[in-house]
């Protein structure tokens, strides 16, 4: 398993939408690292890769929060996936690794957002349920509401 030592970076414009996902209160994640990896995913599919506005402000994760879990693979994952060469994976290109993948994770939070401002009139987890159905995506053993249980990665 890889480890990074620098911490991950997420854009306060999303802020209210991540701790929606991920927060204290939150039914779908249980953590934001978590909900941050599945905007990540998100982004990269839908090839939705948005700088952060460092005018807005960003906030940290710590690079411990995404050691010694599959979270860090995600990064390097994405990070691989994008540039299409091992190159990336070297320990001198981490910061770049972690910036293709908070780009990745921004872009999927704004898709999020969008979604969840599309449905102000239900729930979260049915808006971004009625967003991944537009973009194709469609779950083999039906829906969270339906199962009554978190997504997991």
């Amino acid at each position: 398993m890889r480890y990074i030592s620098n911490s991950v970076h997420r854009s306060k414009v999303y802020e209210n939408t991540l701790q929606t996902l991920g927060g204290p209160n939150a039914k779908l994640f249980q953590t934001l690292r978590d909900a941050l990896s599945f905007a990540a995913a998100l982004g990269y599919r839908e090839k939705r890769r948005l700088k952060l506005d460092e005018k807005a402000g960003r906030e940290d994760i710590q690079a411990q929060i995404y050691n010694g879990n599959d979270a860090v693979d995600l990064i390097f994952a994405i990070a691989l996936a994008e540039v299409k060469s091992a190159e990336i994976l070297k320990p001198t290109n981490e910061k770049e690794c972690i910036q293709i993948f908070e780009e990745y994770a921004n872009g999927g939070l704004a898709l999020i957002t969008e979604w969840i401002e599309r449905y102000p009139d239900i729930d979260v987890e049915d808006a971004i349920w009625r967003g991944l159905k537009i973009i194709g995506f469609t779950p083999d053993t039906g829906s969270l509401a339906e199962n009554n249980s978190k997504v997991e990665f």
